[in-house]
């Protein structure tokens, strides 16, 4: 072996030996979450840690209807902001996206960087002047406020994260689209929108993660009945008596489970929207 077939071999050896490390940094927590909750509530904190504990268990899960009943109504509720959030997101961002990317005018530049501005304020800034609004319109404890709050503040990165796929998408598709007969808007729909299909379906995952998982919003503009799952899981945290970590840990992989379906359900259009490139003709 030649010193630079040897050093090629170490490089490829370090390269992999630091890929597995941040895969374990990355996959540990999840794994001991899942695996912790099917132990025995006695076994989780045991050292040293075992892999599943005496004996497989349901027992955690059994506790969430007992010491959280609403949680499952309130996973319903995450699901209804998930599902409404990322609809008008996607529906305004592709609207959006593609008037900044096809209309060149100097006036549109105002609103784009407006738009990317008003992304880096803080949620709880745009919370204070909402909340006697929402109650004025009757709209607190449900969950159109976190619908449109979660909108507002998605929005903005979504109509960029299209606006760079949209820009990818050849002009002159269109324009011969528009010349057998079709008006923009034709053309748009049976053309560019097809081919931006995988980027629409990376930033549903980016919103809808964003959605599930939010947490102030709810807080604020919930109490009991449109509460949503975070926050369940929040005041699970907080019992007066202490945490009960297998029924945290039980939620918490529930509330995890949408987000991994729905990945692997847009696993092979979130693989072409990371490779797509230029389009070629």
């Amino acid at each position: 072996m030649t010193v630079y077939q040897f050093r090629r071999f170490a490089f490829g050896i370090v390269k992999w030996l630091l890929l597995g490390a941040v895969l374990l940094w990355a996959a540990f927590p999840i794994v001991f979450m899942v695996m912790s909750s099917f132990k025995p509530p006695g076994e989780i904190w045991a050292y040293p840690p075992g892999l599943w504990g005496s004996a497989l268990t349901l027992s955690n899960y059994e506790e969430i209807g007992r010491y959280s009943p609403t949680y499952f109504r309130d996973l319903g509720n995450s699901l209804q902001v998930t599902l409404g959030g990322v609809l008008l997101t996607i529906l305004t961002a592709t609207a959006a996206a593609f008037v900044f990317s096809r209309i060149r005018t100097g006036w549109l530049k105002l609103p784009g960087l407006l738009i990317i501005v008003i992304r880096m304020f803080p949620p709880i800034v745009v919370i204070i002047p909402l909340f006697p609004l929402m109650s004025a319109f009757g709209l607190l404890d449900t969950v159109t406020p976190l619908i449109l709050a979660g909108t507002a503040f998605s929005v903005s990165i979504a109509t960029m994260l299209l606006k760079a796929f949209i820009d990818d998408i050849p002009v002159e598709l269109e324009q011969a689209a528009m010349i057998d007969g079709c008006n923009q808007f034709q053309a748009f729909v049976r053309i560019t929108l097809p081919l931006i299909a995988p980027g629409i379906a990376a930033v549903v995952v980016f919103v809808a993660v964003g959605l599930w998982n939010e947490y102030l919003f709810a807080l604020i503009f919930t109490s009991t009945e449109a509460r949503t799952a975070p926050v369940t899981i929040a005041i699970a945290m907080s019992n007066p008596d202490g945490a009960r970590w297998g029924q945290l840990l039980a939620m918490s992989t529930i509330h995890l489970v949408p987000v991994v379906v729905l990945v692997m359900a847009v696993h092979k259009q979130l693989v072409q929207g990371m490779t797509t490139g230029a389009v070629k003709g």
